[in-house]
C-alpha cells in the first residue's frame, strides 16, 4: 500500500521507460529474483542506510499498513510460521517441519522450532503463536482492529470472537509448548501464504499484555534479525543486530538505519552520492530517476528490476449520495484514460483493466482485451446525462505521500471534467485516506492500493473486496458489498491450487468490476536503485529489501 511526488524530475522519455518495462516483464514472468553476484563471501559488520519518502507510524505487525511500516516490520523485527523466499513463495520459518494436514484439508498441526528466542531473551512458544494470530482478529485491538482481520477470518469460531460473543477462537488451539493446531472453517489452499504475511508475525504474549498495544507499537519485540535501538519520530529508526537470531550466521550488517520523510527525488541523488545504500522502497523512485541512471554508465549498475506487486484503483464510495447511481459510476469507469496515466508516471506503470496482477495465476488476459468498461469518453458523457447528475462537486482524495497518486490525480480530474463531472482534488496523507475512508459517509472518490502479501487473487480479494472489508471501519473504501462474489471466493478455496479455483476467483472479480464501485487504473512497475557495495542484493516481491541477507562490500 504505497508513494510521493518528486520535487523535480530529470529529463527522460516515456518510450525509454516503456522499453524498460519489457525487461521487468521478462523477469516477472520467469518468477525470478536474481541476486547481485559477488566474488567474495558475505562480510559481517557495517551499517546499511536506506530511506523512505513516507513515515513510520507503528512497529506493531498487526497495525502496519503504510509501506514504511509494513515493509520494515517484516524484514527487521519479526518472523512467522512461514517466511516468503526471494521469489515470494512461503517456506517454513518458525515451524520446524511441514504441518500435518487432515484429509479434508481443514485441520493443520504444526510443530515449532525449539529454542527460538525473542529479542528480550525469552523463548517463543505455541502460546505466543496462538496469541499473535488471535490478536489479529481482536475487535478491541488498539488503536483500531487489524487490517488483517478479514484475511484471518478463516479459523473455526472466528465470528463469535470478532462479534464479542466468545473470549477465544476454538480453531486456534495450543496442544503443547511447541505444538499448535489450526482448524479452518473450510479448506484454504493458500494457508501457508497467509501464515507468512507480516500481520501474522509472532509477538511475545507476556510483553504485549503487560505494556498494552499502544506502547508495544513504539517498543516492539520479535524474533527477527534486528531489534529496534531508537526511533526519532519523523526522522529515522535505527535497528541493531539481534544476537539471539535463530538463523545461523545472520544477519551480516551490524546496523540498519532507515530514514523517513526524505523527498522521493532526493533519495536517488543520495544513493548516487553514496549517502544511502538503496531506496527503502522501489516505489519511491520516479521513472525519470531510473531512466537517467540506466543511461549513465556510472550508475546503470545501480538499477535493479522490481516485480509488479500492487494494484491501484479508484474507489467510488457507493454511500456517497451522488455516487450511489450505478450509471454515474459506470461513466467514471469509462472515462479513465489509462494510457495517459502511464505517460504521467513516465512509464513506471502499465494500464490495468482488472485487479489481479500479471504475476497472479488468476490474471485474466481476456479482460485486458475486452474490459468490463472500456475507455469511451463519448459513452461516459451520455451516461452522466442519463444518471441525473446536476453538476455537484465531487471530492477526489489522494495521498500526497504516494508519488503515483500525486502524479495522476490531475489526470483523473481532467478525464472526469471531460465527461461533465465536477471534481475537486484534496491531498492528504495515505494514512488519512484510510482513516477518512473507513466511514460510510464523508468521502466520495479515493485512490486505493493494495500491496500484495502473496501473489494470489485470494490475498487481494479477501483483503479489500469482501463485504467484511467494506463494512463500516473496514479498509474497503468503496464500501460495496457483493455477497454472491464473496460466495464464489469461498467456494474457490474448496479446490486445490489450479484451474477450477482460478476460474471461480476470476468470476468473482468480474462481478465486482461490473459494480463500477472499484475501478482499476494501473499496475505500478518500479525499478530499484541499490549501490554496488550492497552485496547479495535482490528485491523480494512482498517486502522489497531483505536486510538479513545483505552485506557491505568494503
Amino acid at each position: 500500500m504505497h508513494h510521493r511526488s518528486p520535487v523535480y524530475t530529470r529529463i527522460g522519455t516515456v518510450s525509454s521507460s516503456i522499453a524498460m518495462l519489457g525487461i521487468l516483464a521478462s523477469t516477472l514472468v520467469a518468477g525470478a529474483a536474481p541476486s547481485r553476484q559477488s566474488a567474495i563471501a558475505p562480510i559481517n559488520g557495517g551499517t546499511i542506510r536506506v530511506a523512505f519518502s513516507g513515515d513510520f507510524s507503528t512497529f506493531d505487525p498487526a497495525q502496519a499498513t503504510s509501506e514504511a511500516d509494513y515493509d520494515t516490520v517484516a524484514t527487521t523485527l519479526y518472523n512467522g510460521l512461514y517466511q516468503f523466499d526471494r521469489n515470494g513463495a512461503p517456506q517454513l520459518d518458525l515451524a520446524a517441519t511441514a504441518p500435518t494436514v487432515s484429509p479434508d484439508k481443514k485441520v493443520w498441526t504444526f510443530t515449532l522450532r525449539k529454542g527460538v528466542l525473542f529479542q528480550n531473551g525469552t523463548e517463543l512458544t505455541a502460546n505466543d503463536v496462538a496469541y499473535s494470530i488471535t490478536r489479529v482478529l481482536n475487535p478491541h485491538l488498539k488503536p483500531t482492529p487489524s487490517w488483517g482481520q478479514s484475511t484471518d477470518e478463516i479459523f473455526q469460531g472466528w465470528q463469535a470472537y470478532v462479534n464479542g460473543k466468545a473470549s477465544s477462537v476454538p480453531g486456534i488451539q495450543v496442544l503443547s509448548r511447541y505444538s499448535i493446531r489450526f482448524t479452518l472453517t473450510q479448506p484454504i489452499a493458500v494457508l501457508p501464504d497467509i501464515l507468512a504475511e507480516s500481520v501474522n508475525a509472532v509477538v511475545p504474549k507476556a510483553v504485549v499484555q503487560k505494556v498494552g498495544d499502544l506502547a508495544f507499537a513504539g517498543h516492539p519485540i520479535g524474533t527477527g534479525p534486528y531489534s529496534l535501538q531508537s526511533w526519532q519520530k519523523g526522522g529515522q529508526a535505527v535497528f541493531v543486530r539481534n544476537t539471539h537470531f535463530f538463523h545461523s550466521g545472520k544477519p551480516h550488517a551490524d546496523k540498519i538505519v532507515i530514514e523517513v520523510n526524505v523527498p522521493a527525488s532526493v533519495i536517488a541523488l543520495r544513493i548516487e552520492k553514496g549517502e544511502l545504500d538503496a531506496a527503502a522502497s522501489a516505489s519511491d523512485l520516479s521513472g525519470s530517476d531510473i531512466i537517467q541512471a540506466r543511461a549513465d554508465p556510472k550508475y546503470s549498475k545501480y538499477v535493479y528490476p522490481a516485480p509488479i506487486t500492487s494494484s491501484n484503483w479508484l474507489a467510488i464510495n457507493v454511500h456517497s449520495p451522488v455516487l450511489s447511481s450505478p450509471k454515474l459510476r459506470q461513466a467514471i469507469a469509462m472515462s479513465i484514460n489509462r494510457t495517459r496515466l502511464v505517460q504521467l508516471l513516465r512509464g513506471r506503470a502499465i494500464p490495468a483493466m482488472q485487479f489481479y496482477a500479471p504475476l497472479m495465476p488468476q490474471h485474466d488476459p481476456a479482460l485486458d482485451q475486452h474490459p468490463v468498461y472500456a475507455y469511451s469518453p463519448q459513452n461516459a458523457a451520455a451516461l452522466v446525462k442519463a444518471s441525473g447528475y446536476k453538476g455537484q462537486s465531487i471530492v477526489l482524495d489522494y495521498a500526497t505521500d504516494r508519488i503515483w497518486q500525486s502524479s495522476i490525480a490531475p489526470g483523473i480530474q481532467q478525464d472526469l471534467k471531460a465527461i461533465g463531472i465536477n471534481v475537486t482534488l484534496r491531498g492528504i496523507t495515505h494514512n488519512e485516506v484510510y482513516s477518512v475512508g473507513a466511514a460510510f459517509t464523508g468521502h466520495d472518490l479515493m485512490f486505493a492500493d493494495w500491496g500484495y502479501n502473496f501473489p494470489d487473487a485470494y490475498d487481494i480479494y479477501s483483503g479489500t473486496y469482501t463485504c467484511a472489508a467494506n463494512a463500516a471501519g473496514g479498509i474497503g473504501l468503496a464500501h460495496y458489498c457483493d455477497q454472491a462474489a464473496d460466495s464464489l471466493v469461498t467456494q474457490s478455496e474448496g479446490f486445490p491450487l489450479g484451474s477450477q479455483r482460478d476460474a471461480l476467483l476470476r468470476r468473482a472479480q468480474v462481478q465486482v468490476l461490473q459494480s463500477a464501485a472499484m475501478v482499476p487504473m494501473i499496475f505500478l512497475s518500479p525499478s530499484e536503485l541499490a549501490a554496488p557495495r550492497l552485496g547479495g542484493f535482490y528485491y523480494q516481491p512482498q517486502f522489497g529489501l531483505q536486510y538479513e541477507n545483505y552485506w557491505l562490500q568494503h
